[in-house]
């Protein structure tokens, strides 16, 4: 048992940690990527995340956990209307779940924006706000919820993770940046370094499929967990390295 094996058994029990390595290769093409910087002007969680962590136990499956891949101790920012949004499920059995947005202000309870029902599957899963409804509008905050509804009867033993995001403007120098970049590896590291964590990972999971984690995200994870000090996001990082060893 290599090092790393033994301090993701401490975590993982054998059975997930099967699952996660067979679900999550990457290729190890020389990847370079500008670190993830979080934004100048970082604001805390909302009061409705800031609890950062996922609560809820799905008694009746194997189903334990739930990893968003989004900053929890700041606001993840965005420059799009309509961003990519992934997270990590670790256990192998399908379990319907909830994918929910919700717009917030100061003076009102957080407003339905988009909900739409899925199938959990092991490793990454993204979602994307389909482009032919309106989007998110420009100079909100929302915060995002996955929530696995693994007890119809009893609602409250659903696994239910969120995180904030707000939608910012495109610096200008940013924007002109990008018009000069083609190459994804090279607008994520553009995104990284603008703070624009959401856009950022949107590249690097462009091309990805079937619960797939490239280098790319492998590198912006690796990053937001020295951040953020995340041992559930460091937890995937180290698994999808783990394989490649």
């Amino acid at each position: 048992m290599t090092h790393i094996q033994w301090l993701l058994h401490k975590v993982f029990n054998l059975k997930i940690l099967t699952i996660c390595a067979l679900t999550i290769p990457f290729s190890f093409n020389q990847v370079t990527l500008a670190a993830y910087k979080p934004p100048p002007d970082q604001k805390p969680p909302s009061g409705y995340t800031e609890s950062s962590g996922t609560r809820g136990t799905c008694k009746a499956s194997d189903a334990d956990s739930i990893t968003l891949l989004a900053p929890v101790t700041h606001i993840g920012q965005t420059t799009s209307t309509h961003p990519t949004f992934a997270w990590f499920v670790p256990h192998h059995q399908q379990i319907p779940l909830e994918f929910s947005i919700y717009e917030l202000s100061s003076n009102e309870q957080p407003k339905l924006t988009y909900k739409s029902r899925l199938q959990s599957s092991p490793g990454i899963m993204k979602l994307s706000v389909p482009e032919n409804l309106p989007g998110l509008v420009l100079g909100k905050n929302y915060i995002w919820q996955v929530e696995i509804l693994c007890d119809f009867n009893h609602p409250s033993r659903n696994l239910l993770a969120t995180a904030d995001i707000a939608i910012v403007p495109i610096p200008a120098s940013l924007q002109d940046a990008l018009h000069r970049k083609r190459d994804r590896t090279q607008r994520a590291s553009l995104y990284a370094e603008a703070g624009m964590w959401y856009d950022a990972l949107g590249e690097a999971l462009a091309n990805s499929s079937n619960g797939q984690l490239g280098k790319l995200a492998v590198n912006l994870l690796k990053d937001l967990a020295n951040l953020e000090k995340s041992p559930q996001i460091k937890d995937v990082y180290l698994i999808a390295l783990e394989k490649h060893e």
